[in-house]
């Protein structure tokens, strides 16, 4: 979600100033501040909508945000394809995704049956 998020708001930007060049260091500005962003928008819909709440989702949202933010910018900048760009970023958000799940190493499961789809 995180990539996604910041690959659309990223390839705004680059369909904004198609000629903008970003050097690395404004790339990875570019992508933590891209990156806080998602990072609020996955603590609404997933902690708030989704009723998993703020607490046990804050940290891990923010480095999977984070992480995922910087890559895609970083990945989609030199390309110079404001289209590609959200595909670009779910392409890397689900990546880091997996990999920091892995890195993990735990699976949790949700106790007696509890959903935390809509309601």
């Amino acid at each position: 979600m995180a990539g996604g998020i910041t690959g659309l708001l990223f390839g705004l930007v680059q369909l904004g100033g198609p000629g903008a060049v970003f050097p690395v260091i404004e790339a990875a500005k570019t992508g933590i501040l891209l990156g806080l962003v998602a990072w609020v928008v996955i603590l609404v819909v997933v902690g708030l909508w989704l009723h998993y709440g703020l607490r046990p989702i804050a940290l891990p949202a923010l480095l999977n945000a984070l992480v995922a933010a910087v890559l895609t910018v970083l990945i989609a900048s030199p390309l110079r394809i404001p289209l590609l760009d959200v595909w670009i970023g779910l392409l890397v958000g689900t990546l880091v995704g997996a990999t920091l799940c892995r890195l993990c190493g735990t699976r949790q499961t949700l106790a007696g049956g509890d959903s935390h789809g809509l309601r």
